[in-house]
C-alpha cells in the first residue's frame, strides 16, 4: 500500500519550489537533483514516485518509472519504460 498523502505532499513541495522561482535560481540540473532526492525521501515513507513527479517530472526530464533522464516522454514515461 502506498502513502498517497505523503506522495502528494512531496509533489506540492516540488510545485511550490517551481512556482516561487527556486528552480530558475538553482538551474535545471540542481532542480532535477532536488526532485530525485525527494523521491529517495519518499521511498523511505512508502511514497509513489509517479505521484511525487506528477505534472513536474517531465519538466525536469525525469521518468517517473526508472527515474532516468530523458527528453522524450509519453504520459511521464521515457521510451525505454514505455516499451517494457
Amino acid at each position: 500500500m502506498s502513502n498517497h498523502s505523503g506522495s502528494y505532499m512531496l509533489n506540492n513541495v516540488l510545485r511550490t519550489a517551481k512556482d516561487i522561482g527556486i528552480f530558475e535560481v538553482i538551474g535545471k540540473d540542481k532542480a532535477r537533483e532536488f526532485a530525485l532526492e525527494l523521491t529517495k525521501i519518499g521511498n523511505h515513507y512508502d511514497c509513489n514516485d509517479g505521484e511525487i513527479l506528477m505534472d513536474i517530472g517531465e519538466e525536469l526530464n525525469i521518468c517517473y518509472c526508472c527515474l532516468g533522464e530523458s527528453d522524450v516522454f509519453e504520459e511521464g514515461l521515457c521510451k525505454s519504460c514505455r516499451e517494457d
